[in-house]
């Protein structure tokens, strides 16, 4: 009992010296969407900071290997905690981190037109991704500029990559090969296969800038 009890009252000391104005909170925008973040400086060398990020980013058609695709949602859902090291200045910083991620991917086809019978007959086809995995990771440096005029706000910007696991697919066709299970296997494997190819997607690279205000 005596070793818990000097144990708190350490705790509480270490707690007490802690200077006004280790927390923070910021918004930021970045190429994932828009973030809201919540931090906490332990000293002028570590701190961390936990953001969620969310956004949609849609465009109703895009290519991809030279085939086009109708009605695309790229939906980033991301919640991580960053870990900041200050080194040489207390403005330049290493992060790394890890978290939920959530990201959804939809992208849809229409093959009713296809020269192949085999491919037409698979008529409009909807693909709906998911990471197989739900943890990312993140490695990335960033600046803070501190203090803007004399206030609390500070000036904050990131640059790094998210390493994310591949996806699974779930995918639906309006036409008759619907009712095949060998042309739906195939129609699945190829929509993952077609994100699962592209690198960027899988360590997607990300820079965000924004503001937070020390407390």
């Amino acid at each position: 009992m005596t070793k818990i009890i000097q144990s708190a009252l350490i705790a509480t000391a270490m707690i007490t010296q802690v200077h006004a104005g280790n927390w923070n909170a910021g918004v930021r925008a970045s190429s994932l969407g828009v973030a809201g973040e919540i931090g906490y400086h332990f000293n002028k060398t570590f701190g961390l900071r936990l953001q969620g990020t969310w956004w949609e980013h849609f465009r109703k058609t895009m290519s991809f290997d030279n085939v086009k695709y109708h009605d695309v949602r790229f939906r980033p859902v991301t919640i991580t905690l960053y870990a900041d090291w200050y080194f040489y200045t207390n403005w330049w910083r290493l992060s790394v981190g890890g978290g939920y991620n959530g990201t959804k991917i939809r992208l849809n086809r229409d093959f009713s037109n296809d020269p192949d019978p085999r491919r037409q007959a698979l008529g409009y086809t909807h693909g709906r991704y998911r990471y197989k995995n739900p943890v990312s990771y993140y490695v990335g440096t960033g600046c803070d500029f501190r203090k803007l005029g004399g206030s609390n706000w500070t000036l904050t910007m990131d640059a790094g990559v998210y390493f994310m696991s591949k996806v699974s697919a779930k995918v639906s066709a309006s036409g008759l090969a619907q009712y095949s299970e060998e042309a739906m296997r195939k129609l699945r494997y190829g929509a993952e296969e077609l994100i699962n190819d592209k690198k960027y997607l899988r360590t997607y690279p990300a820079v965000s800038i924004g503001f937070k205000y020390e407390f």
